[in-house]
Formats: C-alpha cells, structure tokens, sequence
C-alpha cells in the first residue's frame, strides 16, 4: 500500500493516477467480505473475488459496475451482520461511493467528440448517481442501527 501511494505522490509516469477507484472498491470489498466472513460468509467468497478483479486494474467503467456489485453483496450481509462488525459496512459504503465517483471523474475525462465512444462512456457512468445514493442510505442505515444497540 505505502509503495502505491508513494508511486502515485511521485507523479512517476508508470503509476495510474485512476487506479484510486479500483483501490476503493476494493477497500469496499474487503470490508464486506470481513463483514461476511463474521456473519454471512457465503458471500465472502465473491467480496474476494471483487477485491481481485479491481486490485488487477480494472477500467473506471468496471469499477462501477464492481461498485454495484459489491454494494448489493453489502446491502445483503447487514442484516446477519454481528453487531461489532455493523459499522465495517459503513466503512464499504462508503469506501464505494468515493469509488464510483472517482470512477465518473476519470470517464468525464475521457469523453470525446466521437459520437458513440462518447455514448459509451456516457451509458457508463449512467448509474453512478443511484449507487452514491444508495451508499448513502446504506450508511444512513448503519448509524441508525448502531445508535439503538
């Protein structure tokens, strides 16, 4: 982790500037598959899954689509969650709304005049506004839930 960062502080031209987003889902993703591991732990096995595939470089547009996979897995492992693990999925939630919004960030910059390039890359960031707002819920759930424990 300290080497990523140096590398990106570096501005060295080998380090991905864009690889912040795949590095929150993948934070997203852990901590679900932690959550998982303590109360719903089938689903860990795919949190991992989509801790590798965002840690192997995936594009912004992946890494929303593996935001929203991630934050459904979150959304389903709350409920048999142990009640000190509640928080982590805040932790996720949160984790994946910077992912995703990092992620629209880098796609806005690569919109160009072409025409169906630039639908693509616009039917790619297309949900993003629905996954901030559902972190945000799943967030807002958690610290109910945590302050009437």
């Amino acid at each position: 982790m300290e080497q990523f960062l140096a590398s990106l502080a570096s501005g060295d031209p080998e380090s991905d500037p864009r690889a912040g987003a795949a590095l929150h889902v993948a934070l997203g993703a852990a901590l679900v598959a932690r959550v998982a591991r303590a109360g719903a732990g089938d689903r860990a096995t795919e949190a991992d899954a989509v801790r590798v595939e965002a840690l192997a470089g995936a594009s912004p547009g992946r890494v929303i689509e593996l935001a929203d996979r991630t934050l459904r897995l979150a959304e389903a492992v709350r409920p048999a969650a142990p009640r000190a693990a509640v928080p982590r999925i805040a932790a996720a939630a949160e984790a994946l709304r910077a992912a995703v919004g990092t992620a629209r960030v880098d796609v806005e910059a690569d919109l160009v005049t072409d025409p169906a390039v630039r639908a693509e890359l616009l039917a790619a960031i297309e949900p993003v506004d629905d996954l901030v707002l559902r972190a945000a819920k799943l967030t807002a759930v958690v610290r109910e839930q945590s302050l009437r424990m």
